[in-house]
């Protein structure tokens, strides 16, 4: 997952692409990633983001008993605690002539994140290749572009992510963040608004609706969703400051 920080004075607003998951999944930290089913130690670390803990875990898994399936989870933890080329290093040797989507798409977050965008792109067209409507490839497509500065190329893959019924509020929530990066604020709270009012509350719509609502100067309505969500402790400091600030 991609992200542009508005650091206020008083707030650091994340204003953030939601990249998608693959089943099944648990969602620690606004993070959605698989997840094994029975595995109560596992699930336990899961819910204290402890990575290091998860990556040992698994590693003692692989030593017992070497799977595909193993490797994947140990790569997915490395990629979730940061660790990129350890991530990369494992996936790589799951890289053949049947190779999963997933795999794919794990690859490509993974490059994403070293700011390799062409060679991140080129997985995502492989996992295409395997599946043209993958509603999670599509988005994900979009993420990378739009983290590239193509944000004209980003909003047509959100497109094709929605019209292929992938999570909605996902594609929502990064087609409104590229609207927050052209400034077209009015926009973007179309975007947000209706879902958020059908009471979907997630940490990243949140912020990037309460800075375009700012922005766009209902600061009233901005500040009660700061309130609503305890995202700061003086919301009408915040919001005035979110109003002045300049973005991207």
């Amino acid at each position: 997952m991609g992200k542009l920080r508005i650091t206020t004075l008083f707030f650091a607003i994340t204003v953030s692409f939601i990249s998608g998951c693959s089943e099944p999944t648990a969602t620690i930290g606004g993070q959605r990633f698989s997840l094994p089913r029975g595995a109560g130690d596992e699930q336990l670390l899961l819910k204290a983001r402890n990575y290091s803990g998860l990556i040992s875990l698994k590693q003692q898994a692989l030593k017992a008993n070497d799977t595909p399936e193993i490797r994947y989870q140990l790569a997915e933890y490395y990629y979730l605690s940061g660790d990129y080329k350890s991530s990369l290093y494992h996936l790589n040797k799951l890289m053949g002539k049947n190779t999963a989507t997933k795999v794919y798409l794990l690859q490509s977050k993974n490059l994403s994140s070293l700011k390799k965008y062409k060679e991140a792109l080129n997985f995502v067209g492989m996992a295409l290749n395997k599946d043209k409507n993958s509603g999670e490839a599509l988005n994900l497509k979009g993420v990378i572009q739009a983290e590239n500065g193509d944000l004209k190329s980003a909003l047509l893959s959100f497109d094709a992510a929605r019209n292929a019924y992938y999570q909605e509020e996902s594609v929502v929530n990064n087609i409104a963040m590229v609207y927050i990066v052209q400034k077209r604020y009015h926009e973007a709270v179309q975007m947000l608004l209706p879902v958020y009012l059908r009471g979907y509350h997630n940490p990243q719509l949140d912020h990037n609706l309460a800075f375009a609502l700012a922005k766009t100067g209902d600061l009233r309505y901005a500040k009660e969703i700061i309130k609503r969500g305890n995202y700061a402790k003086n919301p009408d400091m915040l919001v005035a400051d979110l109003f002045r600030v300049q973005s991207f």
